[in-house]
């Protein structure tokens, strides 16, 4: 019996094996200055993105890093600024987040593991792709994480008329007996690799998200770019994302440029031990999401939704059907491959 096709194929796009995508990721990704190595790391994660049903997420993001100014300045390995047992701050060396908040998780899991708890905050580093995929890792550990990611200007805060902060996700990730549980949200009204899909389409959002260069409300994503996007939730959304953007402060946002409003990556991470037995804290997870699944639902509601369940499903049935690509950027990636 074969899986019912989770996406359409459609004239604009192009249906690939996970192993094809990640081929001409790496392939395109060489071409624009990293190692074989390197593009492997970046293209394993953002074919896993798209196996998520995050296609903005995927091979796409590989055109705005081509385009981006870091790319042509200096990079370095990831080093250690300062560090105790259960902390650590990381400079990034100007490399991608895609590769160094790989080595951030990896000091994660090494401190809790040693300590039972872990602060790393990783700077002088932009563009974090996925927040869950770096979460997944540590909860597959047995850890529980907290995640904040501030970021360089894109919203634009009530009754502003310049954008101020990032888009500045917030993760939370848990240990669990088959998967990990994962709650990972922008604190923008839009994320900021759909922004940029969008634009590099020339299309246009459903409804208003922000304000054009003049300050004009506006849904097209090129205006939006010149812009910013308003924050999720009014009030609430904007305290929660500038609250993140502090929190960045302590991550040395500010130390990649100067300015205040920057990437600055925080992770919080601890073993649930500390607290209680890893096997009682995942029994009552599972109950409590049990509880929540099976609860009545509403007339013509369908089922009530976990956060990452439908992800960690869909990515293991797009594993075996493919991932749709927009032509468009498979034959600008094919551009940088020749």
């Amino acid at each position: 019996m074969t899986d019912k096709l989770l996406d359409t194929d459609n004239d604009d796009t192009i249906r690939m094996s996970v192993s094809e995508a990640r081929a001409l990721g790496e392939a395109a990704l060489t071409q624009i200055g990293y190692t074989p190595p390197e593009a492997a790391t970046i293209a394993t994660h953002l074919v896993d993105a798209a196996t998520w049903g995050y296609a903005f997420a995927g091979l796409p993001r590989i055109l705005v890093i081509a385009e981006r100014p870091e790319l042509r300045q200096p990079r370095t390995p990831v080093s250690v600024v300062q560090e105790t047992p259960v902390s650590a701050l990381l400079d990034g060396g100007n490399n991608v987040g895609y590769l160094s908040l790989n080595r951030a998780v990896e000091v994660v899991i090494e401190k809790v593991r040693q300590s039972g708890i872990a602060l790393v905050g990783l700077r002088n580093s932009w563009f974090a792709g996925r927040n869950a995929f770096y979460l997944e890792r540590i909860a597959r550990e047995g850890f529980a994480t907290l995640y904040f990611g501030s970021s360089s200007p894109t919203v634009v805060p009530p009754g502003a008329v310049r954008k101020a902060l990032g888009t500045n996700p917030l993760a939370i990730a848990l240990p669990g007996k088959v998967h990990p549980f994962i709650f990972d949200m922008g604190t923008a009204s839009v994320m900021s690799g759909e922004l940029l899909m969008k634009a590099f389409m020339g299309e246009a959002f459903h409804e208003v998200v922000g304000i054009d260069k003049h300050g004009a409300p506006t849904r097209v994503a090129s205006e939006l770019l010149e812009g910013g996007v308003l924050p999720f939730g009014g009030h609430k959304g904007y305290g929660l994302s500038l609250a993140i953007q502090a929190l960045g402060l302590m991550a040395g946002a500010r130390m990649r440029n100067g300015d205040v409003s920057d990437f600055g990556y925080l992770f919080v991470a601890f073993n649930p031990e500390l607290l209680m037995p890893a096997e009682q804290f995942t029994s009552e997870l599972e109950e409590l999401l049990a509880r929540i699944r099976h609860l009545p639902r509403q007339a013509g509601a369908g089922e009530i939704r976990i956060p990452s369940e439908r992800g960690f499903r869909e990515r293991e049935i797009r594993r075996r059907q493919g991932i749709l690509v927009n032509k468009r950027v498979v034959e600008r990636l094919q551009q940088l491959t020749h």
